[in-house]
């Protein structure tokens, strides 16, 4: 991509579903569960780029407020923002926040980038006491499989350009999100397969994301929502809503293959013993898929024919916990839109810092081990310094390589300590049988 620079003087392979759910707002519900992750990135929050025409300058002014409202709604983490009254007079002179702009080009397309007093914006957001989301935002891996006109199934990989991949990855720009979407090179070949992400399977897309070292995972599957045709029954019937522990679905997950492996066994006469209650249970599986659509089953799928053209069924893996749920919509590009935009107003109630009036902003005093040099001192300070949770850190006592800070903070207890969790800088200090010590200790990692 080339840009062109300029300064402003004042200073973005098996079973279709029946599931009935809407994501949009009950995501946050379905997800109502801490995502604790290691696996951060830090992203520009205070720049958004919008597609243009030319470069008028009368489509410079409508480029600008556009990128304003996209860069409040990346910091704060939220699309209500928009409606607050400080944040629509602020939009009415967007030059005034501005700190400087530039042209970029590619694929014979135009862009406006704009970048912003990330400051003033801060001040503004605190003042209007509106959820302020760090730079610091949790890395995702998107599994997703979609389906085509003849029924092939495809998992998104990076290098594709499909209008879907460019919804997902375009939407996930404008909200500060990091996602991701798999190389299916060699290696994801041999772990996953096309089915086991079409089945939404947790071990698989627990086991193919490991390499690449991230906590949240979303898997997910686009299909044609054909209310002339009778979809086939899934084999993994999920109600929409369901919020599981992982620890319960792995070991349901297994129990399923083992049973599969002995009735398989049987079947084939490699194994002459098979327990009768694995047996009549598989049967049992296999006689509910085959059964007759019932009236009610009929009425809720041409209900939910009326809905959109596609439907998209996915389930989060994160924080100890696995979620599923389905949307709908009228092109698999606005679904990728509403899944992004969602999982996004998820992570944003999770790590956005709801602004605390400055007389009752809390002080407390935290102790860091492992700060034994000029070095480390000024990394620590620097990182504290850079939470959007900590108005201010201030070093108060130093005992060898303990050092004592007090912090003031914008937010609650509970807001820093999952900021902290999203980096390995800071680890809380644990007794000799794992747990963590009373107070606020902490180790530095350099």
């Amino acid at each position: 991509m080339s840009t062109a620079v300029m300064r402003n003087t004042n200073e973005t392979d098996k079973k279709r579903v029946r599931l009935k759910a809407i994501l949009g707002v009950s995501f946050l519900a379905m997800l109502s569960c801490s995502a604790f992750t290691q696996a951060a990135q830090r992203v520009v929050v205070n720049e958004a780029q919008i597609q243009v025409e030319d470069q008028t300058q009368r489509t410079q002014q409508a480029a600008l407020k556009k990128a304003l409202r996209q860069v409040f709604i990346k910091m704060s983490g939220s699309t209500r923002v928009l409606d607050n009254p400080g944040v629509k007079a602020a939009l009415t002179s967007p030059q005034s926040l501005l700190r400087s702009y530039r042209f970029a080009f590619d694929n014979n397309r135009t862009y406006y980038i704009a970048e912003f007093d990330q400051a003033k914006l801060n001040d503004i957001l605190q003042r209007e006491l509106l959820p302020l989301w760090g730079d610091r935002r949790p890395e995702t891996i998107v599994w997703l499989a979609q389906e085509d006109e003849n029924e092939t199934r495809v998992i998104l990989e990076e290098s594709l350009n499909t209008d879907l991949q460019h919804a997902l990855k375009q939407t996930a720009k404008e909200r500060g999100v990091p996602l991701s979407l798999p190389l299916m090179d060699l290696t994801d070949n041999v772990n996953i397969s096309t089915y086991d992400v079409w089945g939404r399977f947790v071990e698989p897309l627990r086991k193919a994301s490991m390499r690449y070292s991230v906590d949240n995972i979303i898997g997910a599957r686009v299909y044609r929502n054909d209310p002339s045709a009778i979809p086939d029954l899934p084999e993994n019937v999920v109600p929409s809503g369901t919020v599981e522990s992982l620890d319960n679905v792995l070991t349901g997950e297994a129990q399923v293959r083992r049973q599969n492996e002995q009735l398989n066994a049987y079947e084939n006469g490699t194994q002459e013993t098979v327990s009768e209650e694995v047996v009549s249970e598989e049967r049992g599986q296999v006689e509910n898929t085959t059964v007759p659509f019932t009236m009610n089953e009929f009425a809720n799928y041409a209900k939910r024919a009326d809905e959109g053209d596609y439907a998209l069924d996915w389930v989060f893996i994160g924080g100890g916990k696995v979620s599923y749920g389905s949307i709908y919509g009228d092109s698999p590009q606005a679904l990728g839109n509403q899944l992004v935009d969602a999982y996004s107003n998820y992570l944003s109630s999770l790590y956005a810092i709801v602004g605390i009036d400055e007389s009752e902003r809390e002080v407390i005093k935290v102790s860091i081990a492992n700060i034994g040099s000029i070095g480390s001192y000024a990394n620590a300070t620097d990182y504290l310094n850079s939470l959007s949770v900590i108005e201010n850190a201030t070093l108060v006592e130093q005992a060898g390589t303990v050092a004592t800070y007090s912090l003031t903070l914008v937010g609650t207890v509970e807001d820093l300590l999952n900021n902290i969790k999203l980096e390995n800088k800071l680890r809380p200090v644990t007794d000799a049988y794992g747990q963590t010590v009373q107070g606020h200790s902490f180790y530095w990692s350099n």
